[in-house]
């Protein structure tokens, strides 16, 4: 059985290790907490003098495997055990799988062997061998999985850590700050500590919010379709020329922003038909995403469904132009800014 964070905290509190472990998921921030608190159990961070000798960590990428299987199978120095720790391991490729197999069917009884999937994430439903590899290791040790969480999850998680830092953070301010940055944990925790040295023991407001947090790439190429669709034009401008002097990569720019029509497409489709959101979010994978359905939602209604489609085939031409000709990139987009201005002008709704 695969455990959940709450069941995996239960397990941590038992202080007693199993022998080998495997941490992944799509929450890469969870997944090093709970592998460094692990670690600690596992006596890898004591403060045992000894624990640096019979304390272990290798780079699956880079370490042969034979080192890893010496290290795990090695004796510890003048302890009950030691702690090995893989991180990054693509145990079900060919080369290493049915050793990595072997290893974990009968792990030496003095080693905790982690095998830490911080950045890498297979699904063992999608792969053959992965599954087999983690009902290896479900049968002598723990695998736990921590899947992207929520967006009222985050939301909880950023009031609550701003909270224990001293300030205030309203619900609605935390949701807007995970529709600017994303919902990454490592960076919207990163955005919470400059927020709360900002705002000191007082609220987070959203002044402080526009004033202090990033906006990342998604977010200002829906500030910018949304300017376009209001015909804002000086505003629109103002942001395609900020992305320049960011140095945003053009076809990422382009990318993010024929990604903000596709979701303006999706819910004009979806609203002529009488589908339901919650059908987009799980044909369209909008999990954590939520915010952007909302917000295509409310301005899809601004254009027709044929000055949509329009709009895809001009972000389409100039996605060809982008990477088959030699024009200017930066010209390309704003002559694309202006074919979609000219095109919701004409076409509303």
């Amino acid at each position: 059985m695969v455990l959940s964070e709450q069941e995996f905290k239960q397990h941590l509190k038992s202080e007693q290790p199993a022998r080998v472990y495997v941490l992944y998921g799509e929450e890469s921030y969870l997944t090093s907490h709970y592998a460094e608190q692990l670690i600690r159990m596992a006596g890898g961070r004591s403060g045992d003098p000894l624990a640096e000798f019979n304390f272990q960590k290798f780079d699956g990428q880079e370490c042969p495997f034979d080192i890893i299987e010496e290290a795990a199978e090695s004796l510890p120095l003048m302890a009950d055990r030691k702690c090995v720790v893989v991180q990054n391991c693509d145990v079900a490729s060919s080369a290493i799988f049915e050793r990595a197999m072997a290893l974990v069917a009968d792990p030496p009884e003095e080693t905790v062997l982690i095998f830490w999937m911080s950045t890498m994430f297979n699904d063992g439903k999608k792969s053959a061998r992965l599954k087999q590899f983690l009902d290896a290791v479900d049968k002598v040790g723990v695998c736990a999985e921590f899947p992207r969480k929520s967006t009222e999850d985050i939301v909880r998680l950023l009031c609550s850590g701003a909270g224990r830092r001293g300030c205030l953070m309203k619900p609605d301010v935390a949701r807007r700050l995970i529709e600017q940055c994303g919902n990454d944990l490592n960076l919207l925790l990163n955005e919470l500590d400059k927020l709360c040295a900002v705002a000191g023991n007082n609220e987070i407001t959203p002044i402080i919010l526009d004033q202090v947090a990033i906006k990342n790439l998604n977010a200002q190429a829906y500030e910018l379709s949304n300017a376009i669709l209001q015909q804002h034009y000086e505003k629109a401008y103002l942001i395609l020329h900020r992305l320049f002097a960011c140095r945003a990569e053009p076809v990422a720019v382009l990318g993010a922003l024929s990604s903000a029509y596709a979701d303006l497409y999706r819910a004009k489709v979806a609203s002529a038909g009488g589908v339901q959101a919650q059908t987009l979010v799980e044909e369209f994978d909008y999990k954590g995403k939520v915010f952007r359905l909302k917000y295509a939602s409310r301005d899809c209604s601004r254009l027709s469904l044929d000055s949509l489609r329009e709009s895809l085939d001009i972000l389409a031409q100039a996605d060809r132009r982008l990477k088959s000709s030699s024009a200017d990139k930066k010209t390309v987009l704003e002559e694309t800014a202006a074919k979609l201005i000219v095109t919701a002008k004409l076409g509303r709704s």
